[in-house]
């Protein structure tokens, strides 16, 4: 396994190297919308979603736009319907998280919202209390049978998590970054996407969630 001092360090190059595309495209070339109206999937990673603009650092996965969004969002203000992330936004450290979602606000449409789905502290902390060992994966990033490896796999994910939300933490940082209205949601369940909300994690626990899953609006 790679450590996550060298991956750092991979990331670091690939943030600088997509810096002429986000130039380009912010100030020349802005990405046109899809169907009159304009949807981000932030860090798709694998799951490329149609319908949206699927964004994402790494250029080997499908994307339709190559860009590390810690450079910005290279769209002009008012100008997105929504934004949709999951299990990112723990992998910035703060000052990055409070200019991305500063980005967000910026670019969203009056009205416009963001869906956003992170690791669930409270979740993890209540399994982790009951003495929940079978909540946690017992080998990702790596393998342990105690029940505090487990939770420490959990919330820093092998140095890759910069941070760990609860709701009101989350709310907090929303709010401070321009968004209006903040509310919890839940898998397959959406104000922002009604019935067309992207299925994340379909088997996710209902009594104790892997993910919290939270919706605001500007």
């Amino acid at each position: 396994m790679l450590h996550q001092r060298y991956k750092d360090v991979v990331f670091w190059g690939i943030a600088k190297a997509t810096v002429p595309n986000y130039l380009l495209r912010r100030y020349v070339m802005s990405p046109a919308p899809r169907n009159g109206a304009r949807h981000l999937h932030l860090g798709c990673g694998p799951k490329y979603l149609p319908g949206f603009l699927n964004i994402d650092a790494n250029p080997f996965n499908k994307v339709d736009l190559w860009l590390d969004v810690r450079n910005g969002l290279p769209f002009s203000s008012n100008s997105v319907d929504s934004i949709y992330s999951t299990h990112m936004f723990e992998h910035f450290y703060p000052d990055e998280l409070k200019r991305l979602l500063r980005e967000c606000a910026r670019v969203l449409k009056n009205g416009g919202g963001i869906r956003l789905i992170v690791p669930s502290l409270e979740s993890a902390i209540r399994a982790y209390t009951q003495a929940r060992s079978e909540w946690f994966d017992d080998s990702f990033p790596r393998h342990f049978d105690s029940l505090g490896g487990r939770f420490s796999n959990f919330v820093f994910c092998d140095g890759q998590h910069r941070t760990a939300f609860d709701f009101s933490y989350l709310a907090e940082v929303l709010r401070e970054a321009g968004f209006r209205e903040v509310e919890k949601s839940t898998e397959g369940k959406s104000r922002l996407y009604s019935s067309n909300v992207p299925p994340y994690e379909p088997g996710d626990l209902r009594d104790l969630p892997h993910s919290l899953y939270v919706e605001a609006f500007k």
